[in-house]
């Protein structure tokens, strides 16, 4: 599996990254990666058929500087920043008996993921639509993108976030799982209590072989230029809905 460690100054070209490392691995033959990236910045990431003016506050975001951007990927929308570790698992749709579905795919990397973090001392649980929960309070949501052979899974884990700023920026979601039980964004989320080095020592530990070591991933510069320009920085895509 490729590894990645890196973030890039904007919000459009990191979206652009997980999304270029996705295509590499079905058009180009590059194979699986695992890619972990934290913003310099807050910003709100809208899924792809979020509603821009239903989810955001719109006129906060502009008025304190806050970038506004959308993903390839379903699920809701999120506000990432320092303290907002995410993570990318791109995988071959046939790494693993069933996972041609959505929720079985989504649910295998998630496992994985919750699984090491358990190891680590933590009894969390995968909840919801593809959750990541300490005694009912969620601490990272997830979203998934397929093609034909490949799809990637990425998380959003808060670890040491101003949890303040999501209501600030976004309103309560429309559609909400049941565990959620009405709860305001203050109530229901969390920070994961997990230092930083030991997160990604857990979620390395997930998907790295410890008898070798990982092979480094090379960024597609000129394929993540295109996706900026073309997709993610284009206010027809951001805007769409």
């Amino acid at each position: 599996m490729r590894y990645l460690d890196l973030t890039l100054p904007e919000i459009a070209a990191n979206l652009a990254l997980d999304e270029a490392l996705l295509l590499e691995a079905e058009e180009r033959g590059a194979g699986p990666a695992l890619r972990i990236w934290e913003p310099e910045r807050t910003a709100v990431v809208l899924g792809a058929s979020c509603r821009r003016l239903e989810d955001v506050r719109v006129e906060a975001c502009r008025a304190e500087g806050v970038a506004i951007a959308r993903r390839s990927s379903g699920g809701g929308t999120v506000v990432v920043g320092p303290g907002t570790l995410n993570v990318t698992v791109v995988l071959p749709a046939d790494v693993a008996p069933g996972l041609g579905t959505v929720d079985r795919a989504q649910r295998y990397v998630l496992d994985r993921i919750a699984d090491a973090i358990r190891a680590r001392g933590r009894a969390v649980e995968v909840l919801g639509l593809g959750d990541l929960t300490l005694s009912l309070r969620k601490f990272s949501g997830s979203a998934q993108r397929r093609l034909r052979d490949h799809f990637f899974v990425h998380a959003t884990i808060l670890y040491d976030f101003p949890l303040e700023r999501i209501s600030r920026y976004t309103a309560l979601p429309k559609r909400q799982p049941a565990y959620r039980a009405g709860r305001s964004h203050d109530d229901f989320l969390m920070n994961l209590d997990l230092p930083r080095d030991e997160l990604i020592q857990a979620i390395r530990s997930a998907w790295l072989s410890p008898d070798r070591p990982a092979k480094a991933a090379v960024v597609p510069e000129d394929l993540v230029r295109h996706l900026v320009a073309t997709k993610f920085a284009d206010p027809a895509w951001i805007e769409r809905l």
